[in-house]
Parts: structure tokens; C-alpha cells; sequence
């Protein structure tokens, strides 16, 4: 079986297979098993240093740190996604629990027993794969763990093709690597298995029902084999690090995994550099950065490496084409700015229309993401009645979003670049394909049909109602980011933009509606994994929410030595959401660490009618400028005060102050800074809301007042009380 497996082995592995009979035969029987095994090292070194050098670009080149989790095994809990982006905000990352590459696989101590199985996790996208390219090729270049023998990285989603094959460990590895080993050659080696993607194997692991495996020359099914090495039945001396998801990490019972350490992505000097070695003019890169720190919804994203290379390329064509286009806000603008990018691209390139492509492409995304997959197979076309010259031709035209990867020789398999992307092409499929299909584009439950029955009509039930209900449903929120799209495209600001896909269909989705079904989730279920993913949905709406009635005020006070947990914060993000009146003070003075509750409640900065400030940071400042620019803030009145005087960003709030959706009434601050000319430069850029200044100016500010003294002459600028204290003046 094994030799017909072999016959379409790639290219590359026939050359490492004649290379490798070549060299063992030349030694003849005078070399010996240390010398036979450094050969095989050698050639096998060679081999992966071919296959990651078109890899390891200078992105993935900047090293992601790693930490010892201090949060036990997550077997049988639910983790959210969308809560898990948000923990590098409220949770203490030290630096004390940061383990180098070269120590992964070290024991604890002097005196600890030898690590065999290590788990590293993180959310989708945060760098696993990227962790494991930089491993192997350390190894490959003998910069580190030359101690091991073998490296062997095998993709799980791979093994999929080979799950109704029974083949022994050696045969699996004869695949990936021709007749490079024997069995004793494996039994008297140290060895380190490689299992990249755990999720992305499509059959479930049977710990307790897998037969025993001992022999490497047994055949056994893939799932059977990877049990066995991990019970340690196959192979006992071999060491096995295995990349996981968090919400798929359950997928290993605890006993076996010794050692668990977490991937957060790019720290906060990393995402910076990042952008500023992909944006070709650093004054661009520059403002590309500060707009990324400007909006909540971008920022929380800026720790993923895609998204960092996504928001290069959009900020930078917009910044640097002087394009009167708003640079993007919300998330879903931000990927519908790039989606329209990468489709004027292909128009240049090829003059043809793209929006079908584009939506055949979203057709396989729903499909996949349905079975909670990024992969899409041979199988898979069969089971869709997909033609199979569709994925090929998807793949060469837009590799920025789906390629096409080989299995061994053994068939091909296609893949999305990351499951936001995946997640991104699939809202929009649905967006537009949902009232022609008459609400069918999204299966209907059991519920659902019954009800249709009961009340026929033509009319499909409404989309954004199913989408919340479908993705409440999800335990682990497998549709959570889904649907952050999905009422983004068909309720957002992106609905514009996109209108290129529904010249052919109409999409009636009501924002007030969408804001309405959203408020009355909430509050029936404030639990943290639901409010946060629904609050960030209002968050991408970016549209001001209902005032309800006035129930009193609400106030939080939050002492220096609390901390305050993730589930904390929504619920005081929701009460103040739906408890609030239209006076309503947000005072930063109230919270111990500012820029964690300006980050977690700017929701509710947003509807405020006073802002009130005695400390922040740069961070800070450019939340609170992205909620002046937001359309839904209603900040009418700022205070900021003495405290705040070494923390005033002017340059940042200036930039917040100038959009046309600031409407601020009043605002009283001392200005300490030169940048105060920037201010006054807003207030011409936007002149028509402001009635009331107060200002206690401390240094000699002659070009600064020059700009407010002509702006007094402005009939535009309708300022109504102005007072100075302490002026001072060039002499």
C-alpha cells in the first residue's frame, strides 16, 4: 500500500530520497548507528531548510514570545473567541513567565523530570504556525536543539486525506519523508513530533477506545497512531509539541499534555515595528499606527500578524493616494476596504469583473465555516457539487484569501489564509444571497420550519434576528466574529461601500431594528461570553444607541487594589448601557486603571454627555478621539483637568475634535504645550458646535493665540463664552 501511497511524492522528496540512498550506500557497512543517524540528520536538516526558506519573510521573522500558562488545562471549558482577543487588556502578562524557544523543551528544574508532551495554544491567527516555521528552521539552520535527532512538523489538517487508510508510523513518515528512516534508525534517536493545527483534524481522538499500538511497522489508522504517541505506547522517548486553538485544546485530555505554554501574538513595540517595516513611508506608517490605536474595534486586533499586514495595506493606499475616502473604523470596514483593494487589483490586472468570483469564494467560506473547518478538500467538493476547476482558478486569483496546498502528493487541499477572512467572504455571501434564497442561504432549524408552517409567508424571517439567535447558540462562538460582520455589511457604515454586490438583490435590514434585538439580548442574558461579542456588534453598528427613560444615575467606584474581572466589566458596561439617561457623566477619576476602563466601557463614552478626565495616556487619548469621531458618540461637554496636565495628548484629541461628528459644546483644559496650535487648527476644521472655552494657558503660546484671535473673526465659529486664565505673552 505504502508504495502506491508514494508515487506522486513531491518533487523535492524524490531528490532527499536519491540523496539519502546515495549517502548511506556510499558508507557501506563501516559507518555506524551515531554515524548513519548524523547523515540521515543532515539530509533531513537540508531538506526542511528547502521547504521554510519561501516561508520566513521578515514578518514572521519577529519573534513571538511565549508564556508558561498560569491557567489550568481548559478541558470542558467554553472558550469564546471573542473574549479571548480581550484578555491581553485585563490580565497581567509578566515577564517572569515568558519561556524562550531554546528552553520549550527543557525540564522545569534541575531536578524535573524530562517534558515529552508540550501544548502550545492561542487563538486563531496569533502565530502558532508562525511559532512552529521559526522552531523548525532554528533547528534545520542547527541554531537550536541540536540535541534532537529528527524534527518531523506534520500538518494535522493533512492527515485528513489519510483517515480511511490504515498505515504503520513508519509508512506516515515515509510519506513526508522517503526512506529517510528504518525502525531501529527511530527507536535509537531522539526525536521531536511536530502537530501544527490540533482542531484542524477532522476526527475526534479516541482516548479510551483506541487498541494499543506498540510496533512503527504496524498499520493503523491516523487517529490510532496519533493516540499511541501520545500515551506514549508508540515511540516512548519521543517528544510531541502539538498547536492548538484554545477552544480546541480540550480535544487532549490534561493527563497527557505536561506542559502548556500560550501564544498572545505581537506585543506592543512588535505590532508597531510590523507595520512600519510593511508601509513603505514611515510618515504614513507613522499615522497608520496612531489610527489603529484610535479605534477600539481595530486596536484589539492589532496583536494577530494578518491583521497587522491587512491594515499596512489599507492605511497606506489611503493614506498615501490622498483618497477622500474615511480610513476605516470598525473591523468590518477595515476588511471591506481591503477586499475592495485586492478587487481593483485584479480589475488592473486581468480587466475583468470580480464581485461572482468573490461570491463563490463566500459560498465555499458559509460551507466550511458551517462544519467549523478552514480546509476545504476533494471530499468536500463531492459533497457540495462544487466543479472541481472552481477552488483551482479561486486560488491562483485571489491568493491573498484561499491557496491551494499539496497532501503528500496525495490530492490537494485549498485553504483560507485566516478564519477571519474565511469568516469576512461567508458574511457577505449570506448578506447577499439571503432574501433571494428566501432565508434558505442559512439553514433553518427545526423550530424555525415549524413555525413557517404554522404562518406561510413570502416574506423570510429576519436575517439579523437568526444570525444573533444561531450564533448565541454556539458554545465556543463559532459564529461569533460571523456575525460581527454580518450586521456590519448589512446595518454598518460598510453597506455603501459594498453596494457593488447587491446592484442585483435588495438587502432591508433596518439599523434600528438591528440595535433594538441586540439591547433586548443583553439584558435577558447579561452573562459576559454573550454582552461582550453583542456589544462589540453595537460597537461596529457605530451608530448612537436608543436613550431610554431615565431610571437615576448609575455609578461605579473602583478602589486602587481591586481587580476587576472580565464578567465585572460587562456588567458594568451593560448596566450603564441600558440604565443610562441623557445627562449622563463619565468620570475616568472613578477607576483605578484608566486605560483598561476607557478601552472596556468606550461604549459607554460613547453615550455620555460629559466627559470628565484627570489622567490618561496616549492610548487613552486616541480612545476618546475615536469616539468623537464616531457618529454615535454624544459628548457634549469635556473636562479636563490639573491631574492631567503631564498626560495631555493635544495632538491625539485634535485629531478626535476635527471630524465633523464631534459636536462638543464645551470644553475646559490647561494647556501646557506647544501643541496647543493643533487644537486651535481642529477648531477650524470643525468651528460650528463649540460654545463655551476655557482655557488656563501656561507658556507663551503667541502662534497658538494668533489662531484663536482669527478664529474669534470667523462667523462660522459661534463661540459664545471664552475665558483665559494667566495668559502669557512674547514680549
Amino acid at each position: 500500500m505504502a508504495s502506491n501511497l508514494q508515487e506522486n511524492v513531491l518533487q523535492d522528496q524524490t531528490i532527499m530520497n536519491n540523496q539519502s540512498t546515495e549517502s548511506c550506500s556510499s558508507l557501506g557497512v563501516e559507518e555506524t548507528p551515531k554515524e548513519e543517524i548524523r547523515t540521515l540528520k543532515s539530509l533531513l536538516q537540508e531538506s526542511l531548510r528547502k521547504r521554510y526558506e519561501d516561508t520566513l519573510k521578515a514578518p514572521d521573522e519577529i519573534p513571538l514570545k511565549m508564556y508558561v500558562s498560569s491557567r489550568t488545562h481548559l478541558d470542558g471549558q467554553i472558550v469564546h473567541e471573542m473574549r479571548e482577543l480581550e484578555r491581553p487588556y485585563n490580565e497581567d502578562i509578566k515577564d517572569e513567565n515568558v519561556i524562550n524557544y531554546d528552553d520549550l523543551l527543557k525540564p522545569r528544574s534541575s531536578t524535573g523530570g524530562r517534558i515529552r508532551r508540550i501544548m502550545m495554544r492561542g487563538i486563531s491567527g496569533c502565530g502558532k504556525t508562525t511559532a512552529v516555521r521559526k522552531f523548525v528552521s532554528d533547528w534545520a539552520h542547527g541554531r537550536t536543539h541540536q540535541h534532537i535527532d529528527f524534527v518531523f512538523p506534520l500538518h494535522l489538517c493533512e492527515l485528513n486525506i489519510l483517515h480511511d487508510k490504515k498505515l504503520s508510523l513508519i509508512e506516515h513518515l515515509d510519506l513526508l519523508f522517503p526512506k529517510l528512516l528504518k525502525p531501529e534508525t527511530l527507536e535509537g534517536s531522539q526525536i521531536l513530533f511536530i502537530w501544527d493545527g490540533l482542531g484542524e483534524f477532522r476526527f475526534t481522538l479516541k482516548f479510551k477506545r483506541t487498541k494499543t499500538c506498540t510496533d512503527p511497522v504496524t498499520p493503523v489508522s491516523v487517529g490510532c497512531m496519533l493516540v499511541n504517541l501520545l500515551k506514549g505506547n508508540l515511540l516512548p522517548s519521543a517528544q510531541i509539541l502539538v498547536t492548538s486553538r484554545l477552544k480546541d485544546a480540550g480535544l487532549i485530555p490534561p493527563e497527557y499534555i505536561q506542559r502548556v505554554v500560550e501564544l498572545h501574538g505581537l506585543d506592543d513595540l512588535q505590532w508597531e515595528e510590523l507595520i512600519r517595516s510593511e508601509v513603505r513611508d514611515q510618515n504614513v506608517a507613522a499615522r497608520a499606527i496612531v489610527h489603529v490605536k484610535s479605534s477600539r474595534s481595530l486596536y484589539i486586533m492589532r496583536s494577530l500578524p494578518f491583521f497587522c499586514q491587512m491594515a499596512s495595506t489599507v492605511l497606506e493606499e489611503l493614506f498615501s493616494n490622498c483618497c477622500n475616502t474615511d480610513p476605516p473604523l470598525t473591523l468590518t470596514e477595515m476588511f471591506t476596504h481591503f477586499l475592495l483593494i485586492q478587487m481593483k487589483r485584479h480589475v488592473e490586472k486581468s480587466a475583468k469583473s470580480s464581485t461572482e468570483e468573490i461570491l463563490k469564494l463566500g459560498e465555499l467560506a458559509w460551507h466550511m465555516l458551517e462544519k467549523n473547518t478552514l480546509t476545504f478538500m476533494e471530499k468536500d467538493q463531492k459533497e457540495t457539487n462544487t466543479d472541481p476547476l472552481l477552488p483551482v482558478k479561486l486560488s491562483e486569483d485571489w491568493p491573498m484569501f484561499f491557496r491551494k496546498q499539496h497532501l503528500m502528493g496525495l490530492g490537494k487541499m485549498y485553504r483560507f489564509t485566516h478564519p477571519c477572512v474565511q469568516e469576512f467572504l461567508a458574511a457577505l455571501y449570506v448578506a447577499v444571497h439571503y432574501e433571494p434564497s428566501k432565508g434558505n442561504v442559512m439553514s433553518f432549524t427545526l423550530a424555525e420550519k415549524a413555525k413557517m408552517l404554522l404562518s406561510p409567508t413570502d416574506v423570510p424571517p429576519d436575517m439579523h434576528r437568526r444570525a444573533v439567535d444561531r450564533a448565541l447558540r454556539s458554545k465556543t462562538g463559532q459564529l461569533d466574529i460571523f456575525l460581527l460582520f454580518l450586521l456590519g455589511i448589512c446595518a454598518g457604515p460598510s453597506n455603501k461601500l459594498l453596494s457593488c454586490f447587491f446592484q442585483n438583490t435588495s438587502l432591508r435590514v433596518r439599523t434600528e431594528d438591528v440595535v433594538k434585538n441586540i439591547l433586548q439580548k443583553i439584558k435577558a442574558k447579561p452573562l459576559f461570553e454573550i454582552s461582550v461579542n453583542l456589544s462589540r456588534c453595537l460597537e461596529e453598528l457605530d451608530v448612537a444607541l436608543p436613550v431610554v427613560q431615565n431610571r437615576g444615575p448609575v455609578e461605579f467606584q473602583m478602589d486602587e487594589d481591586v481587580h476587576v474581572t472580565p464578567s465585572e466589566w460587562s456588567h458594568i458596561a451593560t448596566t450603564l448601557l441600558t440604565s443610562e439617561d441623557s445627562s449622563l457623566t463619565f468620570d475616568v477619576s472613578k477607576y483605578a486603571k484608566v486605560d483598561e476602563a476607557i478601552m472596556r466601557l468606550l461604549p459607554v463614552i460613547k453615550i455620555s454627555r460629559v466627559l470628565r478626565l484627570d489622567e490618561a495616556t496616549d492610548l487613552s487619548w486616541a480612545l476618546i478621539a475615536s469616539a468623537l469621531r464616531s457618529p454615535a458618540n454624544r459628548i457634549r461637554e469635556i473636562n479636563i483637568e490639573k491631574n492631567a496636565l503631564s498626560y495631555i495628548n493635544l495632538s491625539v484629541l485634535s485629531v478626535g475634535m476635527s471630524s465633523p461628528n464631534c459636536k462638543v459644546e464645551a470644553l475646559r483644559l490647561e494647556i501646557k504645550h506647544e501643541t496647543a496650535s493643533a487644537l486651535f487648527s481642529a477648531f477650524q476644521e470643525n468651528p460650528s458646535h463649540l460654545r463655551k472655552l476655557e482655557l488656563s494657558l501656561f507658556l507663551r503660546l503667541t502662534l497658538g493665540l494668533q489662531q484663536l484671535f482669527s478664529l474669534l473673526a470667523d462667523p462660522c465659529f459661534k463661540l459664545e463664552t471664552l475665558r483665559i486664565a494667566h495668559p502669557c505673552y512674547d514680549k
